[in-house]
C-alpha cells in the first residue's frame, strides 16, 4: 500500500489529469487473471530476455520501459542513456550519432554498422544503412543491445553489433488500457493512448501517438503520427503466430551544423540556406510482418517474414526524393540436448530504392539531377553452439556465412551502371566462466565484415560504384558482471584490429569522394557500468565509456586519433524513491575530455557536464505523474560533431550541432 505524501502539482500536471480523467472514468480498471501472462513464446518479457543475455559471453545490456518512463523520451538518446559503450547523442529532434565500439564512427548522417531490429526483425534497410526515426520510445517494452560481435544472436557480424526493439503485446503489459499525455518547452505537446486485450487463445494491443514541438533551434520543427499493433494466435500444443503493423508520418526540419563560435554562443541559429531552402526529412512508412514459434525437435522453430513500403522527401543541398521496398524472411532453429545448447538460422533480405534528386528550390523540387534503382540482397546463414563443460564453465563458438549484391541502374547516365558482390565467413569463440551464483567472467574473440552501403557505394562525381573495399575487424573482448551485497557491476574491455575502416567526412572540392577506407586503424575501449544501494530508497549508478580509436602507422596520418567522440565519457545517476510513490532522479551527462573534428587532430570540441532532474509520483489506481528537467544550468555545449580530413585547411567548418538549453517536460499517465 503506497502512503500519502505531500505534491505539488503544477498547471500542466493538473490540466493533463482532467483530460484523462473524463477519457478513463467508465475504463474497467483490471484485466482478468485468467490473460495476464506477462510473457509468451512470440514475444520473451523482460525478464527472460534478461535470463537471454546472460547466456551471451561478452558485453550486452537489457533497457526496459520502466528505466526511461518518467522522461520525455524521444529517441535514442533518452532510451540508451545509461548503456556505457554507446553513443547516441543528439543531433537535432530525434536525430543521433549512434555508435556501439566506434561503429560509423564519422558517419554524418543516417546509421552504418549496427543492425537495428524491431521485434527481432531487420530494420535497417538491406544495404545496411537504416533510419530510427520510425521508432516511438512510448511503443517500447524492452530493448536488448548485443555489442559487437555477441549481435550473432541474430545473425548479425558488423563492428557495432545489434540493437532490437522489443514491442508491448497484451500479454506482456499489465493494464487493459493506457493514456498518457505530455507538454513543455519549445511548444512540445505528445499525446498517446494504447489498448490491450488478452483472452485464451489470441490477443490483441494496438497502440498511437502523436507530437508536435517547434524545436530547441530554428528550422528544427516537428510533426509526428505514429500507430503500431500487433495480434497473436496460440497453435495447437505450444505454437504462436504473431502479425504486426506499423505506420508513421513524420515531418521534421533540418537545423543542420554551425561553427563552433554560433553552437556555443548563438546556439538557435541555422545557416541561412537551411532556412531558404527549408531543409527537412520526412518520412511516411508502412511496414507488416510475422513471426510464428512451434515446437520443434529438442527446441523451438521460428521464423517469419517482413515487408516496408517507405517513402523519404529530404530537401538539404538537393531534394533526395526515395521510394523504397523492402522484404525479407528468417528461420531460426534453437534447442538443447544434454550439455549442448545451439542455435541455427537463415536471413533474406532484400530491397530496391528509386533514388531521384532535384535542384532544391525553396524546399520544393527543381529540375532532375539523378535517377537510379539501387538494389541490395543478402543471404546469410550462422550458427551458435554452446557446451556446458560443468556447472561453471560454458564454452560458445559460432559463425555467419554472408553473401551480398549490390545492384545500381542510373537511369540517365547508363554508362554509370554498376553491381558488386560481397562475401564473407565471420567466426566467433567465447567462454562464460560462472565461479558464483550471481558473478560472470567473460572473453570472446570474433570477426566482422561490413559491406559498404549505397550511401558510400555513389557518390558524385565519381561514375559507378566508388572503389571500396568492405570493412573487416578481429575483435577481443573480456569482461565481468554481476552483483554481491548492496553493489552490482558490469564491465567490458575489447580491442579491435581493423582492416578498410569505412571513414566519412565533410565533403569540399579538393575530395572526390565523402567515404574512403583507412588501411589500419585500432579501436580499443572500457564500458562500465556500476551501481549501488546505499538506502533501500536511494540507488547510485555510474556509467562510463573510455574510448580510443586510432589509425595504425598510416601514410597520412600516421597513428592519430579518428575523430568523432570524447575520449572519456560518464553518466552519473541517483535515484531516491520514497514508498509513498515518489522518485527523484538527479543525472550528470558529463563529456570529461575533448573530441577531435579532424583526422589531423588540429581542432577540438569542447569538453562539457550538464545537470538534469526528474521527478515521478506513481498511485496505486494507475495514475503516475513526471516532471523532466534538462540542462538545469542552461549550459551552452557541443552535443555532437561532424568531421573533416584537416580543419586547418578547411574553408569553413560548420559541422558542430548545439545541445539543447535549458528545457521542462511534464507528464501524466493514466493506466486501467
Amino acid at each position: 500500500m503506497l502512503k500519502k505524501c505531500h505534491w505539488t502539482s503544477t498547471p500542466t500536471f493538473a490540466a493533463a489529469a482532467l483530460l484523462l480523467h473524463a477519457s478513463a472514468a467508465q475504463a474497467d480498471p483490471m484485466l482478468a487473471d485468467e490473460v495476464l501472462v506477462l510473457g509468451h513464446l512470440s514475444v520473451q518479457s523482460p525478464d527472460a530476455a534478461r535470463e537471454q543475455l546472460a547466456k551471451v559471453p561478452g558485453g550486452t545490456a537489457l533497457i526496459t520501459a520502466e528505466d526511461f518512463e518518467n522522461r520525455y523520451a524521444v529517441g535514442f538518446q533518452d532510451m540508451l542513456a545509461n548503456v556505457p559503450g554507446v553513443f547516441a547523442h543528439l543531433r537535432y529532434g530525434e536525430e543521433v550519432r549512434l555508435s556501439i565500439r566506434g561503429s560509423g564512427l564519422s558517419r554524418s548522417f543516417h546509421l552504418r554498422g549496427i543492425r537495428l531490429l524491431l521485434d527481432g526483425v531487420p530494420l535497417t534497410a538491406a544495404d545496411g544503412g537504416g533510419d530510427f526515426q520510425e521508432i516511438d520510445p512510448l511503443i517500447v517494452r524492452h530493448i536488448e543491445v548485443y555489442k559487437g560481435g555477441n549481435g550473432l544472436r541474430y545473425g548479425a557480424a558488423s563492428l557495432g553489433g545489434a540493437v532490437n526493439v522489443v514491442s508491448p503485446t497484451a500479454r506482456t503489459v499489465d493494464y487493459r488500457g493506457l493514456l498518457q499525455a505530455e507538454g513543455g518547452s519549445f511548444s512540445t505537446a505528445r499525446l498517446h493512448g494504447a489498448y490491450a486485450w488478452a483472452g485464451e487463445t489470441a490477443d490483441a494491443y494496438i497502440a498511437a501517438t502523436g507530437v508536435t514541438s517547434d524545436g530547441y533551434r530554428a528550422q528544427s520543427k516537428q510533426d509526428k503520427v505514429r500507430m503500431s499493433g500487433n495480434v497473436g494466435l496460440k497453435i495447437g500444443d505450444g505454437g504462436e503466430t504473431r502479425f504486426y503493423l506499423w505506420a508513421n508520418e513524420i515531418n521534421q526540419e533540418v537545423p543542420g551544423a554551425l561553427s563552433l563560435t554560433n553552437a556555443l554562443q548563438n546556439s538557435k541559429a541555422v545557416q541561412p540556406i537551411n532556412e531558404i531552402n527549408d531543409y527537412a526529412r520526412d518520412i511516411r512508412s508502412l511496414r507488416i510482418a510475422n513471426r510464428t514459434i512451434l515446437p520443434a525437435a529438442e527446441g523451438l522453430l521460428e521464423f517469419g517474414v517482413y515487408g516496408t513500403l517507405k517513402s523519404l522527401y529530404h530537401p538539404i543541398f538537393q531534394v533526395i526524393d526515395q521510394d523504397s521496398k523492402e522484404a525479407g524472411a528468417y528461420i531460426r532453429w534453437s534447442g538443447d540436448v544434454g550439455p549442448v545448447e545451439w542455435t541455427l538460422g537463415a536471413n533474406l533480405g532484400w530491397g530496391i530504392v528509386d533514388a531521384k534528386q532535384f535542384i532544391n528550390v525553396g524546399g520544393h523540387r527543381g529540375a532532375l539531377t539523378a535517377d537510379s534503382d539501387q538494389k541490395s540482397l543478402n543471404v546469410e546463414g550462422y550458427g551458435e553452439a554452446r557446451f556446458q563443460v560443468d556447472d561453471a564453465w560454458t564454452l560458445i563458438a559460432g559463425a555467419q556465412v554472408l553473401r551480398a549484391r549490390r545492384i545500381y541502374d542510373n537511369h540517365r547516365s547508363p554508362a554509370a551502371n554498376d553491381r558488386e558482390t560481397f562475401s564473407s565467413f565471420s567466426p566467433k569463440v567465447g567462454v562464460l566462466w560462472e565461479p558464483g551464483e550471481e558473478t560472470q567472467v567473460f572473453a570472446n574473440l570474433s570477426r566482422s565484415f561490413e559491406p559498404p552501403t549505397f550511401s558510400e557505394l555513389v557518390q558524385f562525381p565519381v561514375v559507378g560504384f566508388v572503389p571500396l573495399d568492405a570493412q573487416r575487424a578481429w575483435t577481443a573482448e573480456v569482461g565481468s558482471r554481476g552483483e554481491s551485497g548492496r553493489f552490482t557491476w558490469d564491465i567490458t574491455g575489447y580491442w579491435s584490429w581493423l582492416k578498410g575502416e569505412m571513414l566519412q567526412f565533410i565533403t569540399n572540392p579538393t575530395i572526390p569522394a565523402a567515404t574512403f577506407n583507412a588501411d589500419k586503424t585500432t579501436h580499443r575501449g572500457i564500458e562500465a557500468g556500476a551501481g549501488v544501494t546505499v538506502t533501500n530508497d536511494l540507488i547510485l549508478r555510474l556509467i562510463y565509456t573510455f574510448n580510443d580509436f586510432r589509425f595504425r602507422n598510416d601514410v597520412q596520418y600516421g597513428d592519430n586519433k579518428i575523430a568523432g567522440l570524447p575520449r572519456h565519457m560518464a553518466r552519473i545517476e541517483a535515484s531516491y524513491s520514497h514508498d509513498c510513490g515518489l522518485t527523484l532522479t538527479p543525472s550528470v551527462e558529463w563529456a570529461m575530455s575533448r573530441a577531435y573534428v579532424d583526422f589531423a587532430n588540429t581542432m577540438t570540441a569542447p569538453r562539457y557536464a550538464v545537470i538534469n532532474l526528474a521527478a515521478s509520483w506513481r498511485h496505486e489506481d494507475g495514475w503516475r505523474l513526471y516532471l523532466d528537467a534538462r540542462n538545469l544550468a542552461n549550459k551552452h555545449y557541443v552535443s555532437d560533431i561532424g568531421t573533416v580530413v584537416n580543419a586547418a585547411t578547411a574553408p569553413s567548418l560548420n559541422v558542430f550541432y548545439p545541445g539543447d538549453g535549458r528545457s521542462v517536460y511534464a507528464g501524466v499517465v493514466r493506466e486501467f
